[in-house]
C-alpha cells in the first residue's frame, strides 16, 4: 500500500474509533453534567472520597470532562484528555490538550484543534480552523471554509480545499493538492503526485514533480511541465513553455505561443510551429516538422517525412529524407534534395539501396522533376526520370535528357544538347556543339553553329546544315536538303532526295544528281532530263554574238563557236528555220511543263497541308499528354498545375486550373499552346461528388 493509502487508512481508522469510545462515555442516562474520578494518587484504582475528578469541569447539559483540568463547557460536549477543552454545542475534544472551541466541532489527538462550526481535527497537532473544515493527520491544517488536509503536515488553507498526502498543501480556493508534498496554489488548481504543483489558475499537474504553473495549464506525467496559459504537457519531462502551446511525448518540448511538439523529444520552438514525431524539431516562428526526426529550421520552414529536413527560409521538404537547405527551396519526393536558392526538386530515388541518384535542385532557382533527375546549376531545369541539366539555364526535357551545356536545351528521351545554347529535340537527339541544332529521332549536330532536322539527320561541319532524314552535311558551311541527300565537300550543296556534293564548293540537285569535282554543279541524277523554264524570255535578254551550248559524254555544259562563222547564209537560214522549229516545240513543251509544274505544286501544297495536319494533331496528342486538372486537397478551394507533353517529335505546354464551389461540387479548366505551330486548346469540365 502507498504512504498516501497508509495516511488515509490510518487517519480514517483512528476518527472512527475515537467517535466510537466518546459516544460511549458521552452518553448520560440524565440530562447532567459529568466529571471522571481520576486515580490521582496512583494506587491502581479510582476510589470515590479518596481520588478526585483532577481538577475536570463539566458545566454544560449532558457534557463530560475526563481528565486533569479538561473543560466541558457547552451542551452535549466532550472533553476527554488533561487539558482538553470543549466549549461548543456539540463539542467534541479527546486529547492532551485538545480544544474543540465551537458547534459540532470535533479535535481528537494530542494538542488538536476544531475552531470553527462543524469542523474536525484528527491528530497530534492536527488544527481545523475553517468551518465546515477537516484536518487529519500529524500537524495536519484545515483553515479555509470546507477545507479537506489528510495527512501529516498537510494544510489546506484555501476555501474548500483538498491536501492528502504527507506535508501536502492545497493553498487556494478550490485546490485539491493529492500526494507527498503536493502543491495546489493556484484558484482551482489540481496537483496529484509527489511532489507535484499546481501553482496557476486552474491549473492540473498529475505526476510525480508534475508543474502546472501556467493558467489553465496542464502537466501529466513524471516531470511534466506546463507553464504557459492554456498550455499542456504530458509525458514524461514534457515541456509546454508559452502560452497555448503543447508537448506530448517523452521530454516533449512547446517552446513558442501556440507551440505543438508530439512525439519522444521532438522540439518546438517558435511561435505557431508543429513539430509531430519522435525526435521532430520545428525551430522558428511558423515552422512545421512531421515524421521522425523530421527538421524544419528555417523561417516558416515545412518538412513532412521520416528525415525530412527543410532548413532555408520558407523552405518546403516531404519526402523520406527529403532535404530543402536554401530559401524557398522546395524537395518532394523519397531522398529529394532542393539545395540551391528557390530550388525545386520533385521525384523520388527508388534505386537507393543500388547506388541510385537523389532527386536534386542545387543549382540557384533550378528545377528537377522526376526521379533522379539533376538541376545542378543556376537556373537549371530537369523534367523526367534522370533528366539533368547542368548547365547555367539549361533545359532537359525528357525521360534520361541531358542538357549540360549554358542555356542548352535537350528534348526527347536521351536527348543530349552538351555546349552552349545548344538544342537537341527528339528521342536520342544530340546536339555538341555550340549553337547546334538537332531536331528529330536520332538527329546529331556536333558542328559549331549547324543544324539537323530529321530522323538520323547529321550535320558535323562548321556552319553545316541537314534538312531530312538521314540527311547529312559533314563540310564546312555545307548544305543538305532532302531525304539521305549529302553534302560532304566544303561549303557544298546537296538538293534532293539522295544528292551527293561530295567536293568542295560543289553542287548537286535532284534526285541521286551527284557532283564529281570540286566546284560543279549536277542538275539530277542518271535518267534525269533537265528543262529551262521560259527560254524565249531568255533568248530575247540575249545580245553580242551568239554561241552555241555543248555538252560532253559526261554531261558537262560547254561552249560552241560563234554564229557569225558559219559558211554561208543558207546555212544561218536552214538553221534559223531549226531554231524556229524548235522554239515551237520548246513553247509547246514549255507550256506542258507548265501544267505540270502547277499540278506538282498543288500537290505539293496539299501536301504540306496534310504535313501540318498531322503536326497540329502530333501536337493535339502533345496537348492531352499535358492537359492535367490539379487535384484540390482537403480544406483548399483553388489549385494551379502545369503541364508539358511530347509526341512525336512535337511538344505542347499546358496550364490548368480547378476551383471549389461547394463541399461537393467543383470545376475545372485548362489550356495548352503548341511549341511548334503555336495551336491552342482549351478544355472544361465539372464534378459533382455525393
Amino acid at each position: 500500500m502507498s504512504k498516501l493509502s497508509s495516511n488515509i487508512a490510518a487517519g480514517l481508522t483512528l476518527a472512527a474509533s475515537v467517535s466510537a469510545i466518546a459516544l460511549v462515555i458521552a452518553t448520560p442516562t440524565t440530562v447532567a453534567a459529568e466529571e471522571c474520578l481520576l486515580d490521582t494518587n496512583d494506587d491502581g484504582t479510582a476510589t470515590d472520597g479518596v481520588d478526585t475528578d483532577g481538577g475536570a469541569d463539566a458545566t454544560g447539559d449532558n457534557a463530560l470532562a475526563c481528565g486533569e483540568n479538561a473543560t466541558a463547557t457547552g451542551a452535549n460536549t466532550t472533553a476527554t484528555g488533561e487539558d482538553s477543552n470543549a466549549a461548543g454545542f456539540n463539542a467534541t475534544a479527546n486529547g492532551a490538550n485538545s480544544n474543540a472551541s465551537n458547534s459540532n466541532a470535533t479535535a481528537v489527538g494530542a494538542s488538536s484543534t476544531a475552531s470553527n462550526q462543524n469542523s474536525t481535527a484528527v491528530g497530534a497537532a492536527a488544527r481545523a480552523q475553517g468551518v465546515n473544515s477537516s484536518a487529519f493527520g500529524q500537524d495536519a491544517v484545515a483553515t479555509g471554509f470546507g477545507a479537506t488536509g489528510i495527512g501529516s503536515q498537510t494544510d489546506a488553507t484555501g476555501l474548500t480545499a483538498t491536501a492528502v498526502g504527507f506535508q501536502a498543501q492545497a493553498t487556494n480556493t478550490d485546490a485539491v493538492a493529492v500526494g507527498q508534498a503536493a502543491n495546489a496554489s493556484g484558484v482551482n488548481s489540481t496537483a496529484v503526485g509527489s511532489e507535484s504543483s499546481a501553482t496557476g489558475l486552474a491549473g492540473q499537474a498529475f505526476g510525480w514533480r508534475a508543474s502546472a504553473s501556467g493558467e489553465r495549464s496542464t502537466a501529466l506525467g513524471h516531470l511534466a511541465t506546463a507553464q504557459g496559459t492554456r498550455s499542456v504537457a504530458i509525458g514524461e519531462n514534457a515541456d509546454a513553455q508559452s502560452d497555448n502551446a503543447t508537448a506530448i511525448g517523452n521530454e516533449a518540448i512547446a517552446n513558442g505561443i501556440d507551440a505543438l511538439a508530439l512525439g519522444d523529444t521532438s522540439r518546438a520552438t517558435g511561435n505557431s510551429t508543429t513539430a509531430l514525431g519522435g525526435e521532430s524539431v520545428a525551430q522558428g516562428a511558423g515552422t512545421t516538422a512531421v515524421g521522425w526526426r523530421a527538421n524544419a529550421t528555417g523561417t516558416r520552414a515545412q518538412a513532412f517525412g521520416h528525415l525530412a529536413d527543410a532548413t532555408g527560409e520558407f523552405s518546403l521538404a516531404v519526402g523520406e529524407d527529403a532535404d530543402a537547405t536554401s530559401d524557398n527551396a522546395i524537395a518532394v519526393g523519397n531522398g529529394a534534395r532542393a539545395t540551391g536558392l528557390d530550388a525545386v526538386a520533385i521525384g523520388g530515388n527508388r534505386d537507393a539501396a543500388t547506388g541510385g541518384l537523389a532527386t536534386t535542385a542545387s543549382g540557384t532557382s533550378s528545377t528537377a522533376v522526376g526521379g533522379q533527375a539533376q538541376a545542378t546549376n543556376t537556373a537549371a531545369t530537369a523534367f523526367g526520370w534522370r533528366a539533368t541539366a547542368t548547365g547555367v539555364r539549361a533545359t532537359a526535357l525528357g525521360h534520361i535528357a541531358q542538357a549540360t551545356g549554358e542555356r542548352s536545351t535537350a528534348v526527347g528521351e536521351g536527348a543530349v544538347a552538351s555546349a552552349l545554347t545548344s538544342t537537341a529535340v527528339g528521342n536520342l537527339a544530340v546536339a555538341s556543339d555550340e549553337d547546334a541544332v538537332a531536331v528529330g529521332d536520332a538527329a546529331q549536330a556536333t558542328g559549331f553553329h549547324s543544324t539537323a532536322i530529321g530522323g538520323e539527320a547529321v550535320s558535323s561541319g562548321r556552319g553545316a546544315q541537314a534538312f531530312g532524314w538521314q540527311a547529312s552535311a559533314t563540310g564546312g558551311q555545307s548544305t543538305a536538303l532532302g531525304r539521305q541527300a549529302n553534302a560532304a565537300g566544303f561549303q557544298s550543296t546537296a538538293l534532293g532526295q539522295s544528292a551527293n556534293a561530295g567536293f568542295d564548293g560543289s553542287t548537286a540537285v535532284g534526285y541521286q544528281a551527284t557532283a564529281t569535282r570540286d566546284g560543279q554543279v549536277v542538275l539530277g541524277g542518271a535518267g534525269s532530263s533537265v528543262t529551262i523554264g521560259n527560254l524565249a524570255a531568255s533568248t530575247a535578254a540575249q545580245n553580242g554574238n551568239l554561241f552555241f551550248a555543248t555538252v560532253d559524254s559526261t554531261g558537262t555544259l560547254g561552249q560552241g563557236v560563234n554564229l557569225t562563222s558559219m559558211a554561208t547564209n543558207a546555212q544561218l537560214a536552214t538553221t534559223n528555220a531549226n531554231v524556229a522549229t524548235n522554239t515551237g516545240n520548246i513553247a509547246s513543251l514549255q507550256a506542258l511543263t507548265s501544267q505540270q509544274t502547277a499540278n506538282i505544286n498543288t500537290l505539293f501544297g496539299e501536301t504540306s497541308a496534310n504535313r501540318r495536319g498531322i503536326d497540329k494533331a502530333n501536337e493535339g496528342v502533345a496537348m492531352a499528354l499535358a492537359m492535367e486538372s490539379p487535384m484540390l486537397p482537403a480544406g483548399t478551394t483553388f489549385g494551379l498545375s502545369g503541364g508539358v507533353g511530347y509526341f512525336e517529335d512535337q511538344g505542347a505546354g499546358t496550364v490548368a486550373v480547378s476551383a471549389r464551389v461547394s463541399e461537393n461540387a467543383s470545376v475545372s479548366a485548362g489550356v495548352g499552346v503548341g511549341f511548334d505551330s503555336g495551336e491552342v486548346g482549351a478544355r472544361g469540365g465539372f464534378q459533382v461528388a455525393w
